[in-house]
């Protein structure tokens, strides 16, 4: 694996890659990876020639000062799992690298009213570091293919309408959300979870499977509730349980045989867990 901190040098790199015809896959990262990571990877090498990672966290993304100082940055532990997977570029930029002294963010207000729901109400400001950061990326990788997990299917939909609108030869990739045997969605803030914690976790996912077998036409009006109640209130606050149409996040208010999204975002001990399941049109 070949790593690069400087974007002139990895632009080069990428250019005399693609002059052989090589297709370029990317996985853009905030580091402390795991196997939902890997899963990217994997998938990118399965349809590209070069798969390109980057590690960089992003301040501009980040509502509170303090969660961006406690973010995780295990980077000897990142690059030794990438080896590990035979990814073939990293890029870790520094801040400077990335935005010179300039921490403006572009607008995001436009992209469509499912940038002001669940993350975008939750998180003012969120989505425009997203789209701020990944234009960047997208103009210096000029990746063929890129690969995003389902996890955070909110971004995915910003990362889709910015690549619809600036980018449209990049192929964009949803891949399925990686889970722990017990069904907690693989995520870097997962090791903040204490041992009681984590054990509780898995309800998260519980939740959203039930509100998946309750959204039938005779069954509808209780499948949000239903869901909550597998969420144990004592421990966990809820920030939002919905039911959403896939491309639009609207919420829906009665049973519709489409394609729907349930999105769970709730608050355990200092830790800020979300999942989601798609229900497709039978």
């Amino acid at each position: 694996m070949i790593l690069f901190q400087q974007s002139n040098a990895l632009r080069g790199f990428l250019e005399s890659q693609k002059a052989q015809n090589k297709r370029i896959g990317f996985v853009p990262t905030m580091g402390a990876l795991h196997a939902g990571h890997i899963s990217l990877i994997t998938q990118a090498k399965a349809n590209c020639d070069i798969v390109v990672c980057s590690i960089f966290v992003n301040p501009t993304q980040f509502t509170q000062a303090s969660d961006l100082e406690t973010y995780p940055r295990p980077i000897s532990k990142d690059i030794e799992l990438l080896e590990a997977h035979a990814c073939d570029v990293l890029f870790h930029p520094s801040v400077e690298e990335m935005y010179g002294s300039d921490l403006s963010k572009d607008n995001s207000n436009d992209y469509g009213s499912f940038v002001h729901v669940l993350e975008g109400a939750s998180r003012p400001g969120h989505f425009d570091g997203v789209v701020t950061v990944v234009k960047k990326l997208f103009e210096l990788v000029r990746p063929d293919e890129v690969f995003f997990g389902q996890k955070d299917y909110q971004q995915c939909l910003v990362v889709q309408t910015l690549i619809n609108r600036s980018f449209n030869t990049i192929k964009f990739n949803l891949c399925v959300i990686a889970r722990e045997a017990d069904g907690l969605a693989m995520s870097s803030r997962n090791i903040r979870l204490s041992e009681a914690e984590r054990i509780l976790a898995p309800q998260l996912y519980l939740a959203l499977k039930k509100a998946k077998q309750l959204w039938t036409v005779e069954t509808w009006k209780t499948a949000s509730n239903e869901a909550l109640k597998e969420i144990d209130s004592n421990a966990f606050t809820v920030e939002y349980l919905k039911i959403c149409d896939q491309n639009t996040l609207e919420e829906l208010s009665h049973f519709q045989n489409s394609a729907v999204v349930v999105l769970v975002a709730v608050q355990i001990g200092k830790t800020r867990l979300i999942d989601n399941i798609l229900i497709d049109k039978d």
